[in-house]
Formats: structure tokens, C-alpha cells, sequence
């Protein structure tokens, strides 16, 4: 091979020459060095993020750390935020306690749908079915999840929409009686609690499948220990709160703020004014002799549209209705208007004798007063 000025020559097997220029091996290997070039920069980039990230990641665990050390069950409250789904989301979302309080709460309401996935899986096994009186159990335990789990997201949403109020109420900028600045978390969570009582106590006269019984307790002693710990977190800032007020002033704090009518605060003017009124036109109404809409209350509150924003008036003629009436969840803001407490009488024998639990042994079942339901007799 002999090499020319500006070119490289060789002999090919055909003895012909070929010369390659050296300016074109050069603006050959120049996509080669621009790739590298990028990979380089590219690595250097993810490796900044990885550890930025990283460090994200570990003010995050020790945030979640120290918050959950006020609890009664830390360990619990710890792995049941770091483990959710979507757990990478929510620790890269954590600043500051308020952040963790949702994280734990947002646990609260993953562990109650495993639980309702179990309970689910029990009912629909066609190998053990679960006779009349436990299939009641478990479908009582359903119905409590979901209003446990609705009074959970409830107070999630209350944090979330409340943070700048939070922060300033826990800073002591905030007079601790006013209470219209400040959610009531305690009320949703301690309901959530209330719930899963109600959920093992359906399950208290079960003597034929213990089993049964023992399968979900775990599940809801869970839920259980989780609400315990978002309750210990929201008062474990309010004693802080009321300890900075003391520190600060001599003051007598102030005391909340109460409804002088006697009418209760979540019932709005316009509601009062109804309760209030001599006349009210119904929307249906039910008469046991059939001259009515419906003969059955029953059949009215099935027939009733769901989530009403405004008022539902079921109007409930003189008669005995011998029947057991339940109000689901998403029949909201019904009123039932009677003829009078001696005459429109609704009335049933339900009880646990009879293979039903507690829980539905209600004669009229409403599913969270909170959802505003109401009724009024004429006398």
C-alpha cells in the first residue's frame, strides 16, 4: 500500500485502486462523535435527576417519619403511605405534614377497597357459599366500607381544599374559634371508625362460620389502626396549636360559634323555611289505599333521582306501611312529609332472630344522615 498526499491508496482483489480521502473519513466518523456526544450528556443529565430525585426522595421518607412518630401504630402509618399505589407520585408530592396526613388518609381509602375486594371474592366463591344470615353480614360490611370510604375522601378533599388555611390555623394566625376557616377533619375520620365497628358487629352472632369472621377482621382492624393514626396526626396539631395560643396570650380563647335557632348548621336557610312552611307541594306521594304515585315508601325512595342537589318532598299520607324502608347513599336530600305522628305510622319486625344483622334491622335505614335527609309531620 502506498500513501499519496491527501489520500489513502490500496489494492483491491481485482487490482484496481480505490483512494479514500481523508477528509471524508473524517466527516464519516463525525455522526459517530455526535452520538457519543449525546449519550455522554444524556447520561450525565439522568444521572443529576437520579440523584436529585434521590435526595427528593429522602426528605420526603424523613417528613413521613417524623409525622408518623406522633402516631399510636408508626410503623403501620410509615409503610401503608410508602407502599400505596402510586407511591412514587405521592412521595415526590410530600413538603410538609399536611402532605403526609393526606398520604395516610389516601391509605385509609386503598385499604378499605382490599377490603371490599375480599369481601367481594367470599361472596362470589362457588365452592363455600355464605349462607343468608352471613351473606347479610358481608353485604352490611360493604355498605359501611363504602361510607367509610366516602367520609375518608371527604376528608381528603377538606385538606387538600384547606391548606393555606391549615398552615395558617397551625401558626397560630388564625383565632382557634373560628371554626368556618378551618374543616372539621375529626367528624369524617371518627366515622370511618364508627363504621368499622358496625362492620364486626355484624358478624358478633355468627356461631356457624367463625372463619368467615376472622377473614376480614384483620382487613378492618387495619383500616382501624389507619384512621387511629390520621386522628392522632390532626390532634397532635391542634395540641400544638392550643399550646402556642396559651404561650402567646391570657386571653380566654374563644368559643365556637353556635346556631342560636336551634336549627342544625349543615341545614341551609332555604331548608329551614321549608320545615317551616304551612304548605309544600310533594314531588310524589305515597297512600297505602293506592290513590298515591306509590303504595310503598319503599317503592318512592327507589323512584327518586339520585345525588338531588335540591329537595326531594315524598309525601307520605295517613296510613300504617308495614314495611322496611332504606335510604341508599345516593339518595340525597329527601324529605319525607307525614300526616302526623299518629296517623302516617311505618312499621316493621326485623331483627337479628330472624337471621338479619343489626345494622339492617332498622325499620327506615338512612345511609350518612350527613347527606342531609330530613322529614316533618303535620300534627
Amino acid at each position: 500500500m502506498s500513501q499519496e498526499e491527501g489520500s489513502l491508496t490500496e489494492i483491491s482483489d481485482s487490482g484496481k485502486h480505490i483512494s479514500f480521502s481523508k477528509k471524508n473519513k473524517k466527516l464519516q466518523l463525525a455522526p459517530f462523535a455526535f452520538l457519543l456526544l449525546v449519550a455522554t450528556i444524556a447520561s450525565i443529565v439522568t444521572n443529576a435527576n437520579s440523584e436529585n430525585n434521590s435526595n427528593k426522595n429522602a426528605a420526603a421518607h424523613s417528613i413521613i417519619k417524623m409525622s408518623c412518630s406522633s402516631t399510636r401504630y408508626p410503623e403501620l402509618c410509615y409503610s401503608s403511605i410508602v407502599n400505596a399505589r402510586g407511591a412514587a407520585a405521592n412521595l415526590a408530592a410530600i413538603k410538609d405534614g399536611n402532605d403526609v396526613l393526606q398520604g395516610q388518609i389516601q391509605a385509609g381509602v386503598q385499604a378499605i377497597d382490599d377490603n371490599n375486594a375480599a369481601v367481594e371474592k367470599i361472596r362470589s366463591n362457588p365452592q363455600k357459599k355464605p349462607t343468608k344470615q352471613e351473606d347479610d353480614a358481608l353485604g352490611s360490611t360493604t355498605d359501611n366500607n363504602e361510607m367509610a370510604q366516602s367520609d375518608l375522601n371527604k376528608a381528603h378533599a377538606q385538606v387538600d381544599q384547606a391548606k393555606a388555611d391549615l398552615l395558617k390555623y397551625y401558626q397560630n394566625e388564625i383565632p382557634l374559634g373560628d371554626q368556618q376557616a378551618v374543616p372539621d377533619i375529626n367528624t369524617p375520620v371518627s366515622s370511618c371508625l364508627s363504621y368499622q365497628d358496625t362492620v364486626m358487629d355484624g358478624f358478633s352472632h355468627i356461631n356457624a362460620d367463625k372463619q368467615l369472621r376472622n377473614s376480614i377482621s384483620d382487613g378492618v382492624d387495619n383500616v382501624r389502626k389507619i384512621c387511629s393514626n390520621i386522628l392522632a396526626m390532626i390532634n397532635k396539631k391542634t395540641d400544638e396549636r392550643i399550646a402556642k395560643e396559651l404561650k402567646t396570650t391570657k386571653r380566654n380563647l374563644k368559643e365556637e360559634n353556635r346556631n342560636e335557632t336551634g336549627w342544625p348548621k349543615w341545614l341551609s336557610v332555604a331548608d329551614r323555611r321549608l320545615l317551616q312552611s304551612s304548605s309544600l307541594t310533594p314531588d310524589v306521594v305515597v297512600a297505602a289505599d293506592g290513590s298515591g304515585n306509590y303504595s310503598t315508601v319503599s317503592a318512592a325512595v327507589a323512584a327518586a333521582p339520585t345525588r338531588s342537589s335540591k329537595r326531594y318532598i315524598i309525601r307520605i299520607k295517613a296510613g300504617v306501611y308495614r314495611e322496611t324502608v332504606q335510604v341508599p347513599i345516593n339518595k340525597t336530600n329527601l324529605l319525607f312529609l307525614g300526616d302526623g305522628r299518629s296517623t302516617t305510622i311505618i312499621t316493621a319486625r326485623r331483627s337479628v332472630a330472624d337471621g338479619i344483622t343489626t345494622f339492617h334491622s332498622a325499620t327506615v335505614g338512612i345511609f350518612r344522615f350527613s347527606l342531609h335527609f330530613a322529614y316533618r309531620s303535620f300534627f
